[in-house]
């Protein structure tokens, strides 16, 4: 049985919806004191009350209603709600506003009050919704919208829920009722064909500037570059070819490696290098039940699109190992389903490919290739760790790089960038200007140590250590 939030709940909404299913409830409120016990028909109040505001309305005209019967012409309205998450509805009234502004756009703005403002007078505070490289458009926030959208006029009214997403409220001259919801509908997909299409975004609809994902930092193997050239990067202008041969477009490629190898530094360099591609970055905490289905539709609206899904080994229930795994069928129905997959390709990385289920993995037609990033080679450490020292105003002809290299085989970028920075850090702590051969050997050496502790565990003496010596 419903709470009485529930319940009280249901009726504010029924004030603003209709009173569809109401009878089907029980508000009757039943209490008992000394003298008795009484009830109240909470009900038979709500319809009271509404009839009594009803009417209310109809005898008090305000200058808002007259407005709104004015863009009506006159005729009864067709109301209708629906809720966007709350950057997309920013980027909904964005894409309204920009149409306005175009002159060679039919729609025309006849009113814009602050919603409610029985006086039509008040303007709505603003919100800046961020475009990236497309710039910025101020959108109105708790406002009334009219305008002439060409067959007839729509009051558009815009609030924000309790959590934050944007409630749209249509209202349309009775004779086109099915616009109501059908302007809606429309309006939420040419903001991902018009608005959206080749910019970089997070898979909650920020823009991000696709110039931050450029890192100077990236080199790679030859064999590895010469992968992401083929599999990524030649492939997406085939796409569209493809596509007119009736084939397919799609195409998923996992990076797999251990964690520090570089994978998230190509994802970056891929990005930045697809301009005018639509990008979406999907990490981890961003996946969850019925959230790929979306993000794989939205995708496919601004086709062509990659999608960039990030440490997939981290997403709970990728697994037939797991007892539950309903992101796993999302993903695979995603991918490969009946709702097609064309002109969407999907960069996934992972530290543990052994964790993720075959069907994903190895499986053509979801992802079809997996490019093994691996630790650097001799000649790859070498030329990473002389842009670590020069970063660090050290010159490499003036360190024994050899000895270097040699020593951090089997390393991979990211402990190589925490060798030389920890070098340098000693190197100001002992009050030097420019690090030293015995900078990095000290440092190398802590970095090993640190790296044995976290793969290997504390030593039985460290244990010691801990309880009797130092900490004791």
């Amino acid at each position: 049985m419903a709470s009485w939030e529930d319940k009280m709940r249901y009726l504010e909404q029924e004030s603003n919806e209709g009173e569809e299913g109401l009878e089907e409830k029980d508000f009757v409120l039943e209490a008992g004191f000394e003298g008795g016990q009484f009830n109240i028909d909470l009900l038979d109040f709500h319809r009271r009350n509404k009839g009594a505001i009803q009417e209310l309305r109809r005898s008090s005209p305000t200058a808002l209603g007259d407005l709104r019967k004015a863009t009506m012409n006159g005729a009864t309205a067709h109301h209708h709600s629906r809720f966007f998450p709350t950057h997309l509805g920013n980027m909904m009234l964005a894409l309204i506003e920009q149409r306005l502004a175009d002159e060679a756009h039919p729609w025309t703005r006849l009113a814009f009050v602050m919603k409610d403002d029985a006086t039509a007078s008040r303007k709505p505070d603003f919100h800046v919704v961020d475009l990236g490289e497309r710039g910025r458009i101020e959108v109105g926030l708790e406002a009334e919208l009219h305008i002439d959208v060409g067959e007839h006029n729509v009051m558009l009214v815009m609030t924000h829920d309790h959590d934050g997403d944007r409630r749209f409220h249509v209202g349309v001259p009775e004779e086109h009722a099915t616009a109501a919801d059908a302007f809606l509908e429309q309006l939420s997909k040419d903001v991902f064909d018009e608005l959206l299409r080749g910019l970089l975004l997070t898979s909650t609809y920020r823009v991000l500037d696709r110039s931050t994902m450029r890192d100077e930092r990236l080199t790679v193997s030859d064999d590895i570059a010469e992968a992401i050239q083929r599999e990524i990067t030649d492939y997406i202008p085939l796409m569209g070819e493809l596509e007119a041969m009736g084939v397919p477009s799609s195409r998923g490629v996992i990076l797999a490696g251990e964690p520090g190898t570089g994978k998230t530094l190509i994802v970056k360099h891929v990005v930045s290098a697809s301009e005018n591609l639509s990008t979406i970055l999907v990490s981890p905490d961003e996946l969850g039940r019925g959230s790929i289905r979306r993000i794989f539709e939205h995708a496919r609206m601004m086709s062509p699109c990659l999608v960039v899904l990030e440490d997939i080994d981290n997403v709970g229930a990728i697994s037939r190992d797991i007892a539950q795994h309903p992101i796993l069928g999302e993903l695979l129905v995603a991918m490969d389903g009946t709702d097609g997959n064309s002109g969407v390709v999907v960069i996934a990385t992972t530290n543990h490919i052994g964790f993720l289920d075959g069907a994903i993995r190895s499986r053509p037609g979801r992802f079809d290739r997996v490019i093994h990033v691996g630790a650097p080679s001799t000649s790859v450490r070498r030329t990473m760790l002389k842009e670590q020292v020069r970063r660090f105003g050290a010159a490499p002809k003036d360190l024994d790089m050899n000895r270097l290299v040699r020593d951090t085989d089997g390393m991979t970028g990211a402990y190589l960038n925490e060798v030389v920075k920890s070098a340098f850090i000693r190197c100001r702590q002992r009050g030097a200007t420019v690090l030293g051969d015995d900078d990095l050997a000290h440092a190398l050496a802590d970095v090993k140590g640190s790296r044995s502790l976290a793969t290997d565990g504390p030593r039985g003496d460290s244990m010691e250590m801990g309880q009797n010596g130092l900490f004791a």
